[in-house]
């Protein structure tokens, strides 16, 4: 290393302070440090933290003489998945880290609001921005000590993070598993639209939108008179108001809203969760005087069911419908027929309801107005989802006078199964959509911008990898071919 280089790195140092846990490298930097200084990096963590920890890991290294050892301190970067922060001292580039500042502090204000959410439920959208060890960390946090304590670990976490992607990525675990009020907060534009990495300089120019709440103009009867304020009105407590659909979120759901039977395909993180919603609020506004409405929301996965029930019972509790949820872990202490009878909605696994129509719980698929297939890519073969739209098929062929529900199906990829041709792919499609009884398949089309603005793509990087000075490993294989050619010259005329 360079005298050059070592002045860079001292120059930003702070930036590595601030993201590395020299722990987390030690055991991949035995080459270059004396297990003295590793003990010393372990103890000055445990005493005075990660960030002391962190300079006197630097002040080690600094101080090497080795030829090689600032290409295994990288090596050891990315080995540990400090990917961002190898990056950046590669090229000596650390603005994608300083674009970062803005975001922590933004976190840190929020701190306070976000001790409500589980990490638990974050981890499968946010787990790729952290360090496999710190995911232990958070979890182990969380089960011996507690929820509040493992979503400060978790933030803890995010703020020392080094990649580019976890504002956004935080934007949508938070969208995903229902927590609006965190999500309001931690929303990441601005009036204009414009990205905080685009619209602001500093933290004292940051904005927030304002979380809506809604106010009842009269105290209810039933209310204590203590719940209104001296000048008459009531204090009524913050309700629930759901997030403006986005252009290109009505654009999907407008053939199902127009009563078709509708497979809704766009990316993930796009909020088809969303689209259903507002198909929900639409088809029990538009229901038929004489028919109840009744939405079954079926999800394969039970991580994915709990989320999704959560999501229905905030948006709708507002309106006084009522959202019911089963799947297989709760089924035995539920009665399925009364769950299913005594709900506006009912959201639970498909072999919950599978096994319901086998056992003659339900005689017919015609108790639901609306069915909703979450990852309905699935139908096929002897997935629950198809042997419910067998029945499904069966009925509307044999019995059409009895009313069948609408079909929604949400997925991010009809896939291709085992397609190999153009002709085949649309085949592969066409049978899916037979399966589902789908009508129209909603894609965006016309909103394609406002899409892209919020759905995270992936980007591309290419890197050019110089040629090693001495490549140790191609040594070695090189002798040891040398020495197998050898030995066989000594066995066999060559």
């Amino acid at each position: 290393m360079t005298a050059e280089e070592k002045k860079s790195l001292q120059c930003y140092r702070h930036y590595i302070e601030k993201s590395l846990n020299p722990v987390f490298i030690l055991s991949n930097m035995t080459d270059w440090l004396s297990d003295e200084v590793k003990e010393r990096v372990r103890k000055e963590e445990e005493e005075k933290g990660v960030t002391a920890a962190a300079a006197l890991f630097l002040d080690a290294v600094l101080q090497l003489e080795a030829e090689g050892w600032l290409r295994g301190f990288l090596d050891a970067l990315v080995a540990a998945g400090y990917t961002g922060l190898a990056e950046a001292i590669e090229n000596w580039d650390f603005s994608k880290l300083e674009k970062l500042e803005l975001h922590r502090q933004l976190l840190k204000r929020i701190e306070a609001t976000m001790l409500e959410v589980d990490p638990v439920s974050l981890m499968p959208y946010i787990n790729m921005c952290l360090i496999a060890r710190e995911c232990d960390e958070i979890l182990q946090v969380h089960d011996y000590r507690s929820k509040a304590a493992g979503i400060t670990k978790l933030i803890e976490c995010l703020c020392r993070s080094d990649k580019e992607n976890w504002p956004k990525s935080l934007q949508l675990a938070l969208e995903s598993t229902g927590y609006y009020n965190a999500s309001e907060l931690w929303d990441m534009r601005e009036e204009n639209g414009k990205d905080v990495d685009g619209g602001m300089t500093s933290a004292s120019e940051s904005s927030f939108e304002t979380i809506s709440y809604s106010e009842e103009a009269e105290c209810d009867n039933n209310l204590s008179e203590n719940l209104c304020s001296a000048s008459g009105a009531c204090q009524s407590p913050p309700v629930y108001e759901p997030k403006k659909a986005r252009s290109y979120q009505t654009e999907l759901a407008q053939p199902a809203i127009s009563g078709k039977n509708t497979l809704v395909c766009a990316p993930t993180g796009s909020g088809k969760t969303f689209v259903a919603l507002m198909i929900c609020e639409h088809h029990f506004q538009n229901t038929p005087a004489g028919r109840k409405a009744k939405v079954v929301f079926l999800a394969t996965k039970v991580p994915v069911y709990q989320q999704q029930q959560a999501v229905f019972q905030q948006h709708f509790q507002r309106s006084g419908y009522s959202v019911q949820g089963v799947s297989g872990e709760t089924v035995a202490n539920v009665s399925v027929e009364k769950l299913i009878e005594g709900s506006d909605i009912v959201v639970m696994t498909p072999q919950i309801l599978v096994n319901s129509m086998e056992e003659g719980i339900l005689s017919s698929l015609s108790v639901f107005t609306l069915m909703i297939f979450d990852e309905c890519h699935n139908t096929t073969g002897n997935h629950p989802y198809n042997v419910l739209m067998t029945r499904y098929l069966e009925q509307k062929f044999d019995s059409p006078a009895n009313p069948l529900p609408q079909i929604v199906g949400l997925t991010a990829s009809v896939g291709v199964g085992s397609a190999k041709t153009v002709t085949e792919t649309i085949e592969h499609i066409c049978t899916l959509c037979s399966y589902l009884d789908i009508q129209a398949i909603s894609t965006v089309r016309e909103n394609i911008q406002d899409l892209q603005r919020f759905v995270n793509k992936p980007e591309t990087y290419v890197r050019c990898v110089r040629m090693r000075a001495q490549n140790h490993f191609a040594d070695i294989i090189s002798g040891l071919m040398s020495e197998t050619e050898a030995l066989m010259r000594k066995i066999y005329t060559v």
